[in-house]
């Protein structure tokens, strides 16, 4: 299933998954609303062409929101508003006739070229230093990048850089995903 990619993507991130019992971190809070309201703004924004006005406000970059803790968490709440979400995105998919299962695993297997597979690694895992993050083969990373670090999963290491909220970024390496062929 293409969800086990996300899944994936996420142990290759450094990021938690958590139990239903966990505490849930203010940053990953955080991380989740900017990563899923950055998406349904860019469908909104430039797929839909429609611009949200909030307060007066015209929203046209979804990556300019800032997010603050207002509330705890609920977690009926939570599961509610992400099934809401799914539901409309299907709603969606079938209102414009969208192959959305199709574009889901393209874009699960490109997201996972976010990363740098590094075969020959003799390092450690860990943060590089920013005279590093070119890993010996040119690679640049976004302006936004913070930090680049090195992880170990199943016996490979792997490069990887993220912004200050933590949201992986893409390496001059990563090519953008075609969905061409299906619209």
């Amino acid at each position: 299933m293409d969800g086990d990619k996300v899944r994936e993507f996420m142990e290759l991130a450094g990021q938690a998954h958590l139990s239903e019992q966990d505490e849930i971190p203010e940053d990953l809070r955080k991380l989740g609303a900017q990563l899923l309201l950055s998406e349904v703004l860019e469908y909104i924004i430039m797929g839909l062409g429609v611009t949200p006005i909030v307060d007066g406000l015209k929203i046209k970059d979804a990556n300019s929101l800032q997010y603050e803790i207002g509330a705890d968490t609920d977690r009926l709440e939570m599961l509610d508003g992400l099934a809401d979400v799914a539901y409309t995105m299907y709603w969606n998919m079938h209102a414009f006739s969208l192959k959305l299962e199709d574009a889901f695993k393209r874009v699960c297997d490109n997201n996972l070229k976010k990363f740098v597979l590094l075969e020959d690694w003799h390092k450690n895992a860990g943060p590089l230093e920013r005279s590093e993050w070119d890993l010996g083969r040119g690679i640049s990373w976004p302006a936004e990048v913070v930090q680049v670090e090195v992880l170990r999963v199943n016996n490979n290491y792997y490069a990887v850089g993220k912004d200050r909220r933590g949201k992986v970024r893409k390496p001059s390496t990563y090519a953008r995903v075609d969905l061409g062929d299906l619209v």
